[in-house]
């Protein structure tokens, strides 16, 4: 009768402890996705572990592939500097060597008469009898866990149990804390990037400043020159060529100034650009008098190269128009299939009847051929179908959206 009842105790005891041990693992379940600090992690670990088996002692020892050892990373119960510091071997003839190579949980209840182990320094240090090792894996192979008693005989096959079920919660745990810690990095790396990227891009626009206010500062000297040689110059014939030089590097300053006033664009909206272009036009060109210069297009969005082309090719076709047209001057700029057809009428009577745009020997009319680079039909042409001036040019674009 009293066995049988020693019986009922000792079964409602182990039940206890078992109903205790799943306590624990869910509780640090929970800990483990609350927390985003993988060395408090691997602490909780360790102390559910000891607590779980009812023991003083319990580690966590991480694989370190390079050394082929083990470092204890997290433990309670063990001496001064042995956590963060200690190293075990991490050969099969150790029990933690053992479980990580194989696998296989280790339940060893007396490391003393044990066969297949070497007793490591550090537990024989702390007198440790008996020990069970269970693998913790992270995407390949973290460590083991490993609960130590100085007492021989005092684990079980359950006891195995919940230590593998406490390992197998801590290695879903390290997998998402790494996961996370790579996305960490990778944005880290990313933003890192990004912010390289805005300091090449503010290099790159202060180059670019550098280099517009060098190519300004040339092109007027290049116009100063031509000005004093003007002043020179007694014979109206010579001076015309000079003249119309002297007017085509400012145009060309114009151009320039426009485009990249606001640093170093990519691309621009032409409409915007196109209208401040002609708003320096007036200015510069000393026979405008009341004469007006209109704009007609809608939204293009161009790359630098291809509005510096389209800003030489009004400008020259405009400065023609005001040279030797009436009346205001209309610049229209449509998109095409594969070219923008850009034409600039007045109010004159139009062009003689032999006039050849395409074979004229006028610099002006060959700046816009070359500018214009169209080559499935004549770059530039007069359009007699209207009773007044008009003449079109059409530009092949590299890019171009609107």
């Amino acid at each position: 009768m009293q066995a049988r009842i020693q019986a009922e105790d000792l079964s409602a005891a182990e039940l206890g402890l078992r109903l205790r041990q799943q306590e624990l693992v869910a509780a640090f379940s929970c800990f483990a996705l609350e927390s985003d600090d993988l060395q408090a992690i691997l602490d909780e670990a360790s102390r559910t572990a000891a607590n779980g088996l009812q023991v003083r002692l319990a580690k966590v020892l991480q694989f370190l592939p390079a050394e082929g050892e083990f470092l204890v990373r997290a433990g309670t119960g063990w001496k001064p500097g042995v956590v963060g510091h200690a190293r075990i071997g991490g050969d099969k003839e150790s029990p933690a060597g053992y479980a990580f190579c194989t696998g296989e949980p280790v339940l060893a209840n007396d490391l003393g008469s044990e066969p297949r182990f070497r007793t490591p320094q550090l537990l024989r240090d702390h007198g440790v009898r008996s020990a069970i090792n269970v693998l913790v894996t992270d995407d390949q192979r973290f460590g083991v866990l490993e609960v130590d008693s100085t007492n021989r005989d005092e684990f079980s096959t359950s006891d195995l149990a919940f230590l593998q079920a406490l390992a197998n919660t801590l290695s879903a745990a390290i997998r998402a804390r790494e996961r996370e810690d790579a996305k960490s990095a990778m944005l880290r790396e990313k933003e890192a990037l990004l912010l390289e990227n805005q300091r090449l891009l503010v290099d790159k626009d202060l180059l670019a400043r550098e280099i517009h206010h060098r190519v300004t500062n040339s092109l007027q000297l290049v116009h100063g020159a031509l000005t004093l040689q003007l002043r020179a110059l007694r014979d109206p014939r010579a001076r015309g060529p000079i003249e119309d030089a002297a007017a085509r590097v400012l145009a060309i300053a114009a151009v320039h100034r426009r485009l990249y006033r606001g640093g170093s664009p990519v691309a621009a909206d032409a409409s915007r650009y196109l209208q401040g272009l002609l708003d320096d036009l007036k200015l510069l060109l000393p026979s405008s008098g009341e004469r007006r210069l209109v704009l007609e297009t809608e939204a293009l969005t161009l790359s630098a190269d291809d509005l510096t082309h389209l800003g030489l090719i009004v400008v020259e076709l405009v400065t023609n128009a005001m040279k030797h047209g009436r009346g205001n001057v209309t610049v229209s700029v449509v998109r095409e299939p594969t070219a923008l057809a850009i034409a600039v009428s007045d109010e004159g009577a139009g062009f003689p009847a032999r006039f050849d745009a395409a074979e004229s020997a006028g610099l002006g009319l060959k700046i816009v051929s070359s500018m214009a680079g169209h080559d499935q039909e004549p770059a530039i042409l007069v359009d007699r179908s209207v009773p007044f001036s008009r003449i079109v040019a059409r530009m092949a674009v590299k890019a171009a959206g609107g």
